[in-house]
């Protein structure tokens, strides 16, 4: 056997084995307990029509997605860089540290230690892999996140398989009787059903991706792509017989103490996933998105900030406003859709596609409080973004700006507007409504802004712009009004 060969079997053997952790008892009922169940199954019950609600099935996927809404905004917490308490500072990597008996105990053979540039305190993060201690820890990044949730959905009898991405992700398949089929659950961005999220949205170059579970070891990575014929090309580890024949070896060994029904119920269930492997993939709607998980520069050198943080979006003017010499744009968070009224309301969907500038940057929906708002992604110190209008390709000249900020802070958060013209900017005060600016002679406009501070673990969350009840879908609090025309 090959040393590539040795390396890839051990993987395979490692993670066969650790998901068998998922089915002790009383680890499962502890997983329960941590679960708001009483909550989740009222929201699930909210979510569902009235014909859903007597569909046993599929009141059990509307829970699953609650259950990933609740483990992400609630539960769990994502982990970049320890935070100094005293300085309220992010602290600096120093590199590996020795992991200690308990650190070992609990699966921890990697400690990053951390080290605050102003006051020299220090602090530790063992990367745990026990499942148990992650329920108590709830803090870490996909490796922790996607072994904890793939627990907590066996204790809720969710039949759920850890998936391990050989390009280093890590996230969870739950099987929905109603369609027959597994579904990709990514509890570190909260998706649901969403397989080509990596392969389109995040631009990964996918080449293995195996699913681990109690009954089998399986290669699932086409239902992660669009693209066989290249993937094919970057799997050069070890021959696809190989591989083919290893994880049939393992997937039998587990499977030596069911009974003759049970095989062939995963026989049946592991054809129809083969002929779905076959069918050619459509990007739906949230697959294009780019990873928001983690710190803007960690995942630009990852290159998973897809098409969402790389496209600088201007907006210049119709004929429609050029004719009336104003442009008007406003934004909706509820539903996450821009309205130019300007241009006979015509609709633009997903705040990405019209800002100029985003970094750290996400749109957060609270299914409990029903609200929703853009905010800085966990982790980050501070967020950016802004909107453009551009007239340099015209005769004409902005000539006065009409802006509504809508921002809401919590704690010390933090919330700078900004209007730039070509000659000079202009602070804006947060939550100003029709604020009126001049700025004759421009021939472009950015406005801008910029969330920071905050405090504890979730600062992040402390800065919220155009924040609004889900159930407004006819508000767009969010507005930029710009009049133009001749200096003559």
């Amino acid at each position: 056997m090959s040393h590539l060969q040795v390396e890839f079997l051990q993987r395979l053997t490692i993670n066969s084995r650790h998901v068998l952790k998922y089915e002790n008892a009383d680890l499962q009922a502890k997983a329960k307990a941590c679960v708001p169940l009483s909550d989740l199954l009222a929201r699930a019950q909210q979510s569902c029509s009235s014909d859903a609600k007597t569909d046993s099935q599929l009141f059990r996927d509307a829970l699953l997605v609650e259950l990933l809404t609740w483990f992400k905004n609630s539960f769990f917490t994502w982990f970049d860089a320890a935070h100094c308490n005293t300085c309220n500072e992010g602290m600096q990597n120093c590199g590996l540290g020795v992991p200690t008996a308990a650190d070992v105990r609990y699966g921890a053979n990697r400690v990053e230690n951390f080290k605050c540039k102003s006051c020299g305190a220090t602090d530790r993060f063992p990367r745990y892999n026990d499942p148990e201690k992650l329920l108590e820890t709830r803090r870490g990044r996909c490796g922790e996140w996607a072994n904890c949730f793939t627990l907590i959905c066996r204790a809720l009898k969710y039949d759920a398989r850890y998936v391990l991405d050989w390009t280093d992700h890590v996230w969870t398949e739950v099987y929905s009787e109603r369609l027959k089929r597994w579904l990709h659950c990514d509890s570190c961005e909260a998706a649901c059903d969403k397989p080509l999220l990596y392969d389109v949205g995040w631009g990964k170059k996918l080449n293995y991706v195996i699913a681990f579970s109690k009954d089998e070891v399986q290669d699932v990575t086409w239902r992660y792509t669009r693209n066989h014929k290249e993937v094919l090309s970057r799997r050069n580890l070890v021959s696809e017989d190989w591989l083919l024949q290893q994880t049939n070896r393992l997937s039998t060994q587990l499977q030596s103490t069911l009974g003759i029904s049970q095989k062939e119920a995963l026989t049946l269930r592991l054809i129809g996933e083969l002929a779905e492997f076959l069918l050619p993939r459509e990007v739906k709607a949230g697959e294009d998105q780019g990873r928001t998980s983690g710190d803007i520069v960690w995942r630009k050198t990852r290159g998973e900030l897809g098409t969402t943080e790389c496209k600088p979006v201007v907006w210049f003017p119709t004929e429609v406003e050029m004719n009336n010499g104003e442009f008007c744009l406003e934004y909706s968070a509820s539903s996450d859709k821009y309205m130019r009224r300007s241009d006979r309301d015509s609709t633009t969907d997903k705040w990405f596609n019209g800002v100029f500038e985003a970094e750290s940057i996400f749109r957060k929906a609270e299914n409990d409080w029903k609200m929703a708002y853009l905010t800085r992604t966990e982790g980050s110190t501070k967020g950016i973004l802004s909107w453009k209008f551009d007239l340099s390709s015209t005769n004409l000249v902005v000539l006065q700006a009409t802006v509504s900020c809508p921002g809401t802070t919590f704690e010390d958060g933090e919330i700078k507007w900004k209007i730039c013209g070509s000659d000079h900017c202009q602070i804006l005060p947060n939550g100003c409504v029709d604020y009126e600016i001049d700025l004759s002679g421009s021939k472009w406009c950015v406005l801008s802004v910029e969330m920071s501070r905050g405090r504890g673990d979730n600062a992040w969350q402390h800065t919220q712009i155009a924040r609004q009840s889900t159930n407004d879908l006819t508000h767009f609090p969010l507005s930029l009004r710009i009049f133009f025309g001749s200096l003559d």
